[in-house]
């Protein structure tokens, strides 16, 4: 019995240590939960905090309603000073443009000015319509751009809004989730910890204190889901509390979006009214002052063409003047070259004659001459050929004398014989002295070298003569030249007509005159003497300038579109005095059709 009792007594003391280590261990786990309580309880204070800054951020969101306020006052201020600067500025410039064309209306009164004021008061009128219109931009591009601001930072406060939110509940979500897995995992963990570490030497003791474990797992189970309930509890105000406030942040986002748009409207409407209002009062000013700058221009026009055509009779007369001055003096000059082209021709004529008629004198002189000198010669020959014969035979006669032994020595030999040799030269010829010149021979010497000085005097006076028609014949071909310069350029300027008209260019202007009439045309010469221009002006509508080329050789085309303009100021003064008129099918012909 007593071995029994304390083998039980054994058991109960084992059981009991079991036991205290079972609740040790439940107290750790207690401890545990407790950490994981103050984690949530800090994780719940970080909510809280978060839900503040977001309070904070409802804050910033009514700061930037604030700035937004005082940028939409400094810009109406701005805009206000800006239409009351620029409505300063208009006035200004309209009295300054006021008293200008006053001032410019009384000196234009002598007439002098009245090109300059034109072209002033279309600049001035240029220059206020841009400005209006620059104006009427700037206004419009900064109610576009005061727009825009609003609406972009319109969606930038509701993405940062949005985005607060967003992350606000993914945060709260997942920071719930984390506590709820942490948790779940580390009570499953250790649960499963213990019950492995403890299964096998607890057996005997979990089956003798099954009562008291159930009992102590059951209080355990009701503190561990009334934890549970208490942190479900929180999550489920704190989800509440933040649908609460994202449908205030929400309301609130649409009354301002309300209030905003509202404001928008409003000043839109009123920057309507106020642009309709402007542009209705500078309308009305700018169309009064076109009415006036009309009436303006009409008596200036009529001014105006009153004087253009007084101008237009005095140089017409002036122009008809000098052509027919012009024209007198050129006939003038073109008669005085003919007819010293006729005497230079009439006296190249006659001297040819004269030359010629000399030439054949002289050259029947001189073959008279060279004929008797010749037949001079042939007879002085003869003389000497028969001199010669006669002395040869005396000297035949001489030898054969010489050779008869006994023969009486001849008297001495006269002036005309040959002395006789000693006998001792025998057998050689006997030396005469020379004969002396005769008459005749030199009277054919003085013939022959007149001749010749006749001859040498003839040929320098022909050279004289052929030097002097040659000097005849080049101032012939320089008078021919000068006349041929003088009549060159009105033959080509008509020859450039010609082929104008027979180009496909006669029918352009043909059509173009059937819309505008009849033009003025001028034709001339480019530099005096280059290419044949014609330049066709219809009143101050339109202008064209065609290049006609009729030289020989020249590539196509020879008729082309040298230059065209709407405005005829840009046409050279010369170019614009008619010399030349057109007909209904766009033909061009010489001279100024009489009005």
């Amino acid at each position: 019995m007593s071995e029994r009792s304390e083998d039980t007594s054994a058991g109960l003391a084992s059981s009991l240590e079991a036991a205290g280590a079972l609740i040790e261990s439940l107290e750790e786990e207690v401890a545990g939960l407790r950490r994981d309580l103050d984690a949530a309880t800090a994780a719940l204070r970080a909510a809280g905090e978060e839900v503040s800054g977001r309070a904070d951020a409802g804050r910033e969101a009514e700061d930037l309603r604030a700035e937004i306020s005082d940028l939409k006052r400094r810009h109406s201020d701005e805009q206000l000073r800006t239409s009351n600067e620029h409505i300063n500025e208009v006035a200004n410039v309209r009295r300054a443009s006021e008293e200008q064309r006053r001032a410019d209306i009384k000196a234009a009164g002598s007439g002098t000015r009245v090109e300059a004021i034109k072209a002033e008061f279309a600049q001035e009128r240029a220059a206020l319509q841009e400005l209006h219109k620059a104006e009427v931009e700037a206004l419009r591009t900064d109610s576009e751009i005061w727009e825009e601001e609003l609406r972009t930072k319109y969606r930038e406060q509701e993405e940062r809004h949005e985005a607060a939110m967003e992350a606000a509940r993914r945060e709260g979500r997942e920071r719930a989730e984390e506590l709820e897995n942490s948790r779940d995992q580390e009570i499953e963990g250790r649960i499963s910890e213990e019950r492995s570490a403890h299964e096998g030497r607890h057996e005997a003791a979990l089956r003798a204190l099954k009562n008291a474990a159930a009992g102590r797992e059951l209080e355990l189970q009701k503190d561990y889901q009334a934890v549970v309930e208490t942190q479900q509890t929180e999550i489920e105000s704190l989800r509440a509390e933040l649908d609460s406030r994202r449908l205030l942040v929400e309301e609130a986002r649409k009354e301002e979006r309300t209030e905003v748009k509202a404001l928008a409207e409003g000043r839109e409407r009123e920057l309507r009214q106020a642009q309709a209002t402007r542009l209705a009062e500078t309308r009305e000013a700018a169309e009064r002052r076109v009415e006036a700058l009309r009436a303006q221009r009409e008596a200036d026009n009529r001014a105006l063409r009153a004087r253009h055509t007084e101008e237009i009779s005095v140089l017409r007369r002036e122009y008809e003047e000098r052509l027919a001055a012009e024209d007198g003096r050129r006939k003038s000059e073109t008669w005085a070259l003919e007819e010293r082209l006729n005497e230079a021709d009439i006296r190249l004529e006659s001297e040819r004659r004269a030359y010629g008629a000399r030439m054949k004198e002289l050259e029947t002189t001189r073959l008279s001459e060279k004929a008797a000198f010749e037949r001079d010669q042939e007879l002085a020959a003869e003389r000497l050929r028969a001199e010669i014969s006669a002395r040869e035979d005396r000297i035949v006669e001489l030898e054969e004398l010489g050779e008869r032994p006994g023969t009486p020595p001849e008297a001495p030999a006269g002036p005309d014989q040959v002395s006789v040799v000693p006998d001792d030269h025998a057998g050689s010829v006997p030396e005469t002295p020379e004969d002396p010149p005769t008459a005749e021979t030199e009277e054919a010497e003085a013939r022959r070298v007149l001749a010749e000085e006749r001859i040498r005097n003839l040929e320098t006076r022909l050279v004289e003569a052929t030097e002097e028609a040659r000097r005849n014949a080049e101032e012939r071909d320089a008078a021919m030249e000068s006349l041929g310069r003088l009549s060159e350029p009105g033959r080509r300027l008509r020859e450039g007509l010609t082929l104008f008209n027979q180009s496909e260019h006669a029918r352009v202007v043909a059509s173009i005159s059937r819309s505008f009439g009849l033009p003025r045309v001028h034709a001339g010469l480019e530099d005096g003497a280059g290419k044949p221009t014609l330049t066709l002006l219809w009143g101050d509508v339109a202008w064209r300038r065609y290049v006609s080329d009729p030289a020989e050789g020249v590539s196509e085309p020879r008729v082309y579109l040298a230059g065209t303009g709407d405005d005829p100021n840009e046409v050279p003064q010369p170019e614009r005095q008619p010399n030349a008129r057109m007909d209904a099918q766009g033909r061009l012909i010489l001279g100024v059709q009489a009005r």
